[in-house]
Order: C-alpha cells, then sequence, then structure tokens
C-alpha cells in the first residue's frame, strides 16, 4: 500500500523579487555625464538645437560655426587704417547614430505557467533597457575617446603617449589633484568632470584614508571633482585604472525619433509614442503593435496549442549624437578633454602611499 501516486508536487510560489539580480542594471557614468551637460546652464547644446534636431528625421542637421583663427597681428604702432581681421566659418554637421530594442508577448501563454504576464513584461523590458543604456554609454566613452586634447600647455611631470597621459603607479595620489592645473593649462580652469572605472574607486577610496585630520589631508585631490563611474572604461594590459576629465560645460547629447513616433501616429492597430526608458533617460521612440498567427513555437509543450493566438510587439528606437565643443584645429588647439592611464603595481608588490616628510630640515 503506498500513498506515493498522490504524493503533492513540489512548491512553486511566486515571488519575483528572488530573480532581480539577473536584470540589474550597471553604472552608465559616461552616458549619465553626456545627459547631465545636455541639461545644465552652460550646457553646449541650446535649446532651439535641441528641439530642432529632435523633429530632423530625413534632414542633415548642420550647425554654423567659427573657426579658430592664429593670424591676429598685434601692432607697436597707431595708425588711421586699421585692417581687417575677417572670421571664417563653417558648418558643424551632426553625425546620428540609431539605437533599436524590442521584444514580444503572448498573452496567452501566461494561462497555463507560474510566471505570470508582468513579471516577463517587466524582465524583457529590464533586459532590453540594460542592453541599451550599456551601448550608449560604451558610445559616450568612445565620443570622448575620439575627443581627447592633443594639446598639452603643461603636462607637469607626467609623460604623454598617443594623447593620453602616464601616470607612474608612484604618482597614483597625485594625478587627480595634477589635473586641475593641466587643464588650466591648457585654457580650462572649470569645474573638471572625472569619468572612470573601477581603479578610479579604488584610488579615491585610498585617498579618502587620509582625511582632514590624518598625516597628510588628500582630500583636495578628488573634493574639487564631479565623479561619474562605469565599468565600460576598459584598462588596458599593465594599467590598474583609467579615466577621462573634462571640463564642465562641453559635451552634450542630441536625440531623434522616427516621424511617426514624433507626431504620435495611430494606423492599422499599429501605435507610435514617444517614452523614456528605464536607466536610459532620454526621449525614444516606442512602437506597439499586435498579430495573430502560429505561436505553438515559442515555449515548447507550454504553448504547444497555440496555433492560433495573439502576439504583442514592443520596439523602442532613437537617433543619438554625443556632441563634444567645436575645435576647427584640434593640433593647434587643447580640447577640454584628458585621457589618464594608472599603470599597476608589479605582481605581488603591495601598493603603499607616499611617505612625506614635513620637516626634513630638522635633520639636515
Amino acid at each position: 500500500m503506498s500513498l506515493i501516486a498522490t504524493r503533492l508536487q513540489n512548491w512553486r510560489i511566486s515571488n519575483p523579487e528572488l530573480d532581480r539580480n539577473m536584470f540589474r542594471p550597471s553604472e552608465y557614468g559616461a552616458l549619465d555625464f553626456f545627459i547631465q551637460q545636455t541639461d545644465a546652464a552652460n550646457s553646449i547644446i541650446s535649446a532651439n538645437l535641441r528641439d530642432r534636431a529632435f523633429a530632423s528625421m530625413g534632414n542633415t542637421v548642420q550647425v554654423p560655426v567659427l573657426n579658430y583663427d592664429s593670424d591676429v597681428t598685434v601692432s607697436n604702432v597707431r595708425s588711421c587704417v586699421i585692417a581687417d581681421d575677417e572670421n571664417t566659418s563653417a558648418l558643424y554637421t551632426v553625425v546620428w547614430a540609431t539605437y533599436a530594442v524590442g521584444f514580444t508577448m503572448v498573452p496567452t501563454m501566461y494561462m497555463n505557467n507560474e510566471i505570470d504576464y508582468q513579471h516577463d513584461f517587466e524582465r524583457k523590458m529590464q533586459k532590453s533597457c540594460r542592453a541599451l543604456a550599456d551601448k550608449l554609454d560604451e558610445d559616450a566613452i568612445a565620443a570622448l575617446e575620439a575627443s581627447k586634447t592633443q594639446v598639452f600647455g603643461d603636462s607637469l611631470q607626467y609623460t604623454v603617449t598617443a594623447n593620453t597621459v602616464e601616470v607612474p603607479i608612484q604618482m597614483a595620489t597625485e594625478i587627480l589633484g595634477d589635473i586641475n592645473p593641466m587643464m588650466r593649462a591648457n585654457d580650462f580652469p572649470e569645474t573638471v568632470h572625472v569619468i572612470g572605472n573601477a581603479g578610479v574607486d579604488s584610488l579615491i577610496r585610498k585617498l579618502a584614508q587620509h582625511g582632514i585630520y590624518n598625516d597628510v589631508n588628500k582630500q583636495m585631490e578628488y573634493d574639487n571633482k564631479i565623479i561619474h563611474y562605469t565599468n565600460n572604461i576598459v584598462n588596458e594590459a599593465g594599467k590598474n585604472g583609467t579615466f577621462f576629465a573634462v571640463a564642465d560645460g562641453n559635451v552634450g547629447v542630441l536625440t531623434r525619433v522616427d516621424r511617426e513616433a514624433l507626431r504620435r501616429a495611430r494606423a492599422n492597430f499599429h501605435e507610435w509614442d514617444v517614452v523614456r526608458l528605464p536607466y536610459v533617460d532620454l526621449p525614444v521612440g516606442s512602437h506597439y503593435y499586435t498579430s495573430v498567427g502560429d505561436q505553438s513555437a515559442i515555449a515548447g509543450d507550454a504553448t504547444a496549442d497555440l496555433t492560433c493566438a495573439v502576439k504583442e510587439f514592443f520596439g523602442f528606437s532613437v537617433d543619438v549624437a554625443f556632441i563634444v565643443a567645436y575645435n576647427s584645429d584640434p593640433a593647434t588647439v587643447a580640447n577640454p578633454i584628458i585621457k589618464a592611464e594608472i599603470d599597476a603595481p608589479a605582481t605581488n608588490q603591495p601598493y603603499a602611499t607616499p611617505v612625506y616628510i614635513t620637516n626634513a630640515a630638522d635633520f639636515a
């Protein structure tokens, strides 16, 4: 005799929060930085440019600019004749990149499944938004890389290789403080933003151990910076940390959506709109529609009977342009972006903070 045939099956209890780390977003410091700078009071993106670019699908966007002029002559005599000194104009063409993500839902497949519609929808939305934010962050970093300064008015005691400041491990605790005079030497005395990776986070935490009441106050190295973190800045071999330092008010981001989204069209059960997605604080175009068809192969036995069922389609797309302040002669005129790489210590070599002797004269 046995009750095995009627034994209760495994208990399955709905708990949507248990899998939340499977869709955990990262930090997108470069993307966040461009977005914040676009909305800043000293932004290089005017409201007129932002609005007109947003509705520019199908057109080329160009901005009139004036080029750098190095031919101004300072005379040492007065004259009744004042010479002409005309500027040279140019057209800056905005370069767009298109980004699109999307997913589908079959509502009836959840009728015999312990994962409900809302749980699955939220996770699909999260992973789509995470992928979009990650790609945008990577391209924001690429824009910084492409516009890093080629000119250094004063590189201090650092070596510059391929327009990148190389920081020896012994000077790792100095570079954040030295960025300000290097920026000033390039005529950018403004507030400095630092977009860095985990190695920079490690450096700042080590500096924080030497606060105002400790052996040497190292807070000034980083206290006057605005820090943005991202894991998409990858260290090259032999490096322990990498960052971009950017003078405040010198970058921005433009977006535009397709024309049907812009006019919020409705036709043949298709709907377009403009929305903002989680993790991506930018307006994007949305496209929703439904269809009827054979959905039996979507989830194996769970949907084998759905030979004629409704499917929902959710699509999101946007054109994005990452903008850096115009420079007509980057080989001569400094850009407001400095890239720096910090050397990694030798294998099994512990990191040590430099010791400063403040009363060396007493031992002379």
